[in-house]
């Protein structure tokens, strides 16, 4: 039913007199083609100089260099140039197959588990965590509406706003660690002659150079990006298989501390995969409205899952090495996972070549966070909307590189710093608009596409925003983070357990609908 009522975009509301009138088909009401608020957005573009200027520059670029124009704006169903289907997910196999996250696996043995035990938890943590970016893609294609502006039906457009300041946020930071690795690569390649920071320079800007292009060219780059890289990472199984560890079965702690050991570690794992929910649906704007959603959701969730556990398995058992080869450990300890691979493959020249192409292969995971970040920053206002989407892209892409540049000698305090917290907002995000989707919007007319701009027409968003809080809020009672352990996390183990996941996910599900029934019922919308 749900997607039936997006498909249709039916909206049970008239259209207001000055906008633009749909038209009837078949005896139902088909949402005007642009609202108040997109209207004002054009208007504005017209009317201010400065503005006027831009969209002149953007017109040239995309005449000579065919960069996207339309950024955050809606994408009607005559404008849509979709890509192959298979990109779905071969998108996500450019995105995460690399070598970025294998850093994250070194940290479930790190944390005391077993090589085995990382494993299964990695396994158990993908599959679960990817559920919730590929459920949020599917919302996209239908309303022609990126994934932060799909927030709007549940958080209004104000609520919006602090969702893509945290997306923007997620985003820098995979961006932070992926600009790092890349930097330990060149470095590691270069025998120390190139430092870390030059290498962050690098990829940032062939990351910023692509993205710029916008959504025809990262299609097409994402599309056969993966392919070299997957064939380079099975040669690194086979050449890195000598030095895994021979008691892979061994845990390092017992009792209730493992069990806190697993929490924590599956916590990151589940915050790593969900993480993409508020960008996921940005790339499917193009498909057809009737797309079917269970294929959206499941050639989501193999693009995201698959690639994932490839990598941070790879990663679980360069943990296992570390803890039982102290040779290598020391090549990690002075120059990261970097100087790791290239001391893990021979002969010279062939693991110099492979750490050079992994530092490319991140190029993909970058182009993708700096666009949609770009996105997001659009739609905080019809003021950022009317600004074209490379002036934010080029002002992002400019930070993403200061925070790599000043966090590239604390990699593993970001990853285990920032990534649990991912969890906590994920679930949020995505537990808030599953409910509206499934439950409200079907009941309360669907979805009004054409008043997506229009703060008279999107739902306050208090039972959201109250709920958002709410659920952040009491993930403190089961956090595990250096910097602060909830009560609930310390009575588990010596060192504490992650938690807040659960509790996070409890508190949303029982607020939400009970906060949107009344916000409905006192508001109208």
């Amino acid at each position: 039913m749900a997607e039936k009522n997006i498909a249709e975009t039916k909206t049970g509301l008239e259209p207001h007199p000055d906008e633009e009138r749909g038209s009837l088909q078949a005896g139902e009401y088909v949402a005007p083609v642009r609202g108040r608020g997109e209207l004002e957005v054009m208007a504005m573009r017209d009317r201010v100089p400065i503005l006027r200027k831009l969209r002149a520059v953007e017109a040239w670029l995309d005449k000579k260099l065919g960069i996207e124009t339309t950024g955050a704006d809606r994408i009607p169903e005559d404008q849509r140039r979709p890509p192959s289907i298979f990109n779905m997910m071969f998108f996500w196999f450019s995105m995460l197959i690399s070598p970025g996250t294998i850093t994250l696996g070194l940290l479930g043995p790190i944390y005391g588990l077993s090589v085995n035990d990382s494993i299964v938890i990695t396994v158990f943590g993908s599959a679960i965590g990817s559920v919730v970016p590929a459920f949020t893609a599917t919302l996209c294609a239908p309303t022609g509406l990126r994934q932060i502006a799909v927030s709007r039906y549940a958080f209004g457009i104000f609520g919006s706003k602090v969702c893509g300041l945290l997306n923007i946020i997620v985003n820098l930071g995979f961006g932070t660690i992926a600009c790092i690795v890349a930097g330990q690569l060149i470095s590691a390649v270069s025998g120390g002659k190139v430092t870390i920071a030059v290498g962050i320079i690098i990829l940032s800007l062939t990351a910023y150079a692509i993205s710029f292009l916008g959504f025809r060219i990262i299609h097409q780059y994402e599309q056969v990006a993966w392919i070299l890289i997957l064939v380079l990472m099975c040669v690194e199984y086979g050449q890195s298989a000598k030095y895994f560890s021979p008691t892979p079965a061994l845990s390092y702690s017992s009792g209730e501390t493992k069990t806190g050991a697993a929490l924590s570690y599956f916590a990151l794992i589940f915050g790593t995969a969900a993480a993409w929910c508020s960008m996921s649906g940005d790339y499917y704007v193009h498909y057809p409205a009737d797309i079917s959603r269970w294929l959206v959701f499941w050639m989501t969730w193999v693009g995201l899952t698959i690639p994932t556990i490839f990598v941070i398995v790879l990663g679980n058992l360069y943990g296992g090495i570390l803890l039982t080869n102290q040779a290598m450990a020391d090549k990690y300890d002075n120059g990261g996972i970097g100087a790791l691979i290239l001391a893990t493959m021979s002969p010279s020249g062939w693991s110099k070549f492979v750490c050079i192409i992994y530092t490319l292969s991140m190029v993909a995971n970058l182009t993708a966070i700096y666009y949609s970040s770009s996105l997001s920053l659009q739609l905080w206002g019809k003021h950022f909307m009317a600004v074209p989407r490379f002036v934010w892209n080029s002002l992002l892409a400019a930070i993403s590189l200061a925070l790599a540049w000043g966090g590239r000698e604390h990699l593993v305090d970001i990853l285990t710093d920032f990534l649990s917290l991912l969890g906590y907002w994920t679930i949020c995000f995505g537990s808030i608009l599953a409910i509206e989707n499934f439950w409200f919007r079907p009941r309360n007319g669907g979805y009004d596409l054409a008043g997506w701009q229009d703060y008279d027409r999107m739902p306050l968003g208090i039972a959201a925003c109250v709920s958002l809080a709410l659920g952040i809020g009491v993930s403190f009672l089961g956090m595990d983070q250096t910097w602060y352990v909830g009560p609930a996390a310390k009575a588990i183990g010596d060192y504490g357990g992650d938690l807040g996941n659960y509790i996070t996910l409890i508190a949303v599900c029982l607020a939400y609908p009970v906060l949107r029934h009344v916000e409905i019922k006192l508001t109208g919308r």
